[in-house]
Parts: structure tokens; C-alpha cells; sequence
């Protein structure tokens, strides 16, 4: 029986084989577990960083629920998306102005800048995909797939008509209407009478 030499030593075949398979299958795992999820995952934070402080300096008077269908086509492609979301409308705080005062009347009047919408929202957990299919010519053509950039063109579509949806009067005024309550409000409660302009 022959057996494998190894620095002068030579072992038995009987042993040095199932050694030597041993040793093989051994290196074979340890490759195949390398990069694989396990238990013995570390995820290391460098600590949050605050790469921007902004001051927010509006009076949020009113929120807006919106819903709307966006449907986009392309050449090859068609998307239906039943869209909701949501939009503050907001008075800028730091463009307001004392226009008028009269201390012996207790009487103000502030310049305030017209509501505006601000920060429109796309509710992405309630927006609802209800068709997004190939069309045309793309069906015969298995390389051609125009849905993802329909579908992401479809949700900026979504974000632009929320905030368009809120741009209506209707909107400005009742933000107004708001306004002129609770400023009013908090004046009274100091024994001021309060008008406001709008810029």
C-alpha cells in the first residue's frame, strides 16, 4: 500500500487520504461561508452627524388630504396610480411686518405674506399601483421594459399634482381665515384689537 510523503514523513494511504479529503472539503466550506448574513454580523455607526440646522419659521394653518388618479403613458408602456397624499399650507412667519400700532387705542396691524403650500406630501403606504403594463411594439420585445421609468415618472407626476391640488383659492382663503383667528386670538387675550394685511 503506498502512502503520500510529506517533510520526510511519510503517512499510510489509508490515513492520508481521508486527511487530505478532509482537508480539502474544510477549505471548500470555509470559502462558500465567507460574505454569507449570519450571527455574526457587526454593523458600526460613526455616530449621527448634523450636516444642516434649519430655523422653520412658518405657521402651519392648514393641512389638505389630497387623492388623484395619475395615469402615464409612453410608447411602450401604461401606469395607473391612485395617488394620496397630503399638503400644509403655511404663512412664511419672517416676512411679517408691523404696519400700523397705536398704543393708545391698543391697535395693530400686521403684513403678513399670503398662505402658501408647503411641504406636499406623497402618502406612499395609501398610494395604490392599480395597472403598470407593457403596451404596443414593447410587447414583442423582451429587452425593451419601459415600466420602471414609467412608474417613476408617474410618482414625480404625483408629488406635482398634490402640490398643484392645494394651490387652489378656495384654499388661500380659508389659510387666511385661520390665520386671522389665531393671531386675533392671542391679541384679544393681551388687549390688542388686531387687522391683518395681506401682501
Amino acid at each position: 500500500m503506498r502512502g503520500i510523503e510529506s517533510g520526510g514523513l511519510r503517512l499510510p494511504a489509508v490515513i492520508a487520504w481521508p486527511l487530505l479529503t478532509a482537508g480539502v472539503l474544510a477549505v471548500i466550506w470555509t470559502m462558500t461561508q465567507l460574505g454569507r448574513p449570519g450571527t455574526g454580523t457587526t454593523i458600526l455607526s460613526a455616530g449621527p452627524r448634523i450636516e444642516d440646522v434649519r430655523r422653520i419659521a412658518r405657521l402651519g394653518v392648514l393641512r389638505v388630504q389630497v387623492a388623484d388618479v395619475i395615469e402615464g403613458r409612453t410608447g411602450g408602456g401604461r401606469a395607473v396610480v391612485l395617488v394620496r397624499g397630503d399638503c400644509d399650507i403655511a404663512v412664511d412667519l419672517d416676512g411679517i411686518a408691523l404696519a400700523e400700532r397705536d398704543d393708545e387705542q391698543r391697535r395693530a396691524c400686521l403684513r403678513l405674506p399670503t398662505p402658501a403650500p408647503d411641504r406636499p406630501r406623497v402618502d406612499h403606504s395609501r398610494t395604490r399601483v392599480y395597472a403598470i403594463e407593457k403596451t404596443g411594439l414593447a410587447l414583442l420585445n423582451p429587452f425593451a421594459d419601459p415600466r420602471p421609468q414609467l412608474l417613476a415618472e408617474s410618482m414625480r407626476a404625483a408629488q406635482e399634482a398634490v402640490e398643484q391640488a392645494v394651490r387652489n383659492p378656495e384654499f388661500v382663503v380659508q389659510a387666511k381665515e385661520r390665520v386671522a383667528e389665531l393671531l386675533g386670538a392671542f391679541y384679544r387675550e393681551l388687549g390688542w384689537e388686531l387687522t391683518i394685511e395681506w401682501r
